[in-house]
């Protein structure tokens, strides 16, 4: 799963998703954000149980996937990239 998208614009698109993970998850799951490419169209959500926030971006891909990746570490990781355009 390859796409290219600004840091910032990913950045903060997942800040707003970021306020529906709860630091005591009982399910060691609802501490990720799932990421779903489907060629230029990235999903990305995040469920606390009783709520789901999702979002959508266009970036630049040609392929297709998903993953679930560690909310913090992903937010930690974006904030220490600078902008690249």
């Amino acid at each position: 799963m390859k796409f290219i998208v600004s840091s910032s614009y990913l950045q903060k698109h997942l800040q707003m998703l970021g306020g529906v993970i709860n630091s005591n998850n009982t399910l060691p799951i609802l501490d990720n954000f799932l990421l779903e490419l489907n060629g230029k169209e990235l999903k990305v959500s995040a469920s606390d149980m009783e709520t789901t926030m999702l979002t959508a971006l266009e970036v630049e891909s040609e392929d297709d996937g998903s993953i679930a990746i560690p909310a913090k570490l992903l937010l930690d990781t974006l904030k220490t990239f600078p902008e690249q355009h």
